[in-house]
């Protein structure tokens, strides 16, 4: 059996792999995409990360292809429609990096808040000046989630340790009676002081957070996402935040990727990362063991970790 590796993965993740089967690793291949459009018609099983994009054009090209093994989460990355309609099953690992993504989401809410980027070049340039750096506490403020899902509600507990009230957008939760408010969209940003996206990719969700919606935000607000690029109009939240419109923000996923639209932003309250959600040694060898026990359970006929 040939396996196809086109991103990188941890290296017990990697040895684990080869036990079931031939390995054909073009992870670090100068040449990437040539090498994926040659080699994956001959391999059964190909293995992505967020990185590789499976086109139909490319997917056709899969004449043995049996399994899309997504380590991590998205799959928007994946022509899935075209795939089932070729009968290849294609399986992701939601869970793996859930914590990993949850706190690097407070450490955006908490960077943003105390403006700790901006404070720490300032003072990397010689300059000394706290009274440019006036931050906001986030006891007493109301955390918006946008996305009540696995993800969406692990930051809701743990933000209540910092004294915050929780309200959420989730038009999927249905008959909610927990202590947590349900608000429309609309109410949800008009009244939170921190508001954290936490949806996937869909045509539903995307521009989900447009610029209609972006002016309805208070001017003392924070935005986080790191969920999906493409949610959020980055353009207009950057314009926001150079006019003094908005009080912060953390991304740390993008429309396009790598983003060309956060150049010259160092002197506005806005944290970028380089889509390191998952970007933890735990939630890498998570999503691969993971992903590896569902190419098993696919290859021995459960098709319950298909999608």
């Amino acid at each position: 059996m040939k396996i196809l590796v086109c991103d990188t993965l941890n290296s017990t993740v990697l040895d684990e792999l080869h036990s079931l089967g031939e390995c054909i690793d073009i992870s670090a291949s100068e040449s990437k995409d040539q090498d994926l459009v040659s080699e994956i018609s001959n391999a059964e099983i190909v293995v992505i990360r967020s990185a590789t994009k499976l086109s139909k054009e490319i997917i056709e090209k899969g004449d043995n292809l049996k399994i899309i093994a997504r380590c991590g989460v998205g799959v928007d990355n994946i022509d899935i429609e075209y795939a089932k309609s070729q009968n290849i099953k294609v399986t992701n690992s939601p869970s793996a990096n859930l914590i990993s993504v949850v706190e690097l989401t407070i450490a955006l809410i908490i960077n943003a808040s105390r403006k700790i980027n901006l404070s720490a070049n300032h003072l990397k340039e010689g300059k000394w000046n706290r009274k440019e750096f006036i931050g906001m506490e986030l006891s007493g403020k109301q955390l918006g989630i946008v996305g009540y899902g696995k993800a969406g509600r692990l930051v809701s507990e743990r933000m209540k340790s910092f004294g915050m009230t929780i309200a959420f957008y989730d038009p999927y939760v249905k008959d909610w009676n927990g202590p947590e408010k349900s608000l429309e969209l609309d109410e949800l940003l008009r009244t939170s002081d921190v508001i954290s996206i936490h949806v996937i990719k869909t045509e539903e969700t995307e521009n989900l957070i447009s610029k209609d919606k972006l002016d309805l935000l208070k001017k003392s607000a924070i935005l986080i996402n790191t969920s999906r690029g493409g949610v959020v109009d980055e353009d207009y939240l950057i314009e926001l935040l150079r006019l003094n419109k908005l009080f912060g923000a953390g991304l740390d996923v993008y429309s396009e990727e790598p983003p060309r639209n956060i150049k010259d932003t160092d002197a506005i309250n806005l944290i970028t990362t380089p889509h390191i959600g998952a970007s933890t040694n735990e939630a890498q060898l998570k999503a691969g063991l993971d992903t590896i026990e569902n190419i098993q359970k696919i290859l021995a006929g459960d098709y319950s970790v298909a999608l």
